[in-house]
């Protein structure tokens, strides 16, 4: 029989998630405006 669910899991699950968008979407945001800046070099 397993344990009844807390939210912790999913709490923890989420903070991860949001963590790795926010990673990804700052990543992406700064490739952008390099774009922007030196569109020669794309």
């Amino acid at each position: 029989m397993s344990m009844p669910a807390t939210g912790f899991e999913g709490a923890k699950a989420m903070i991860l998630d949001y963590a790795l968008a926010g990673l990804v979407t700052a990543g992406l945001l700064a490739y952008l405006v390099y774009a922007l800046i030196r569109p020669e070099r794309f």
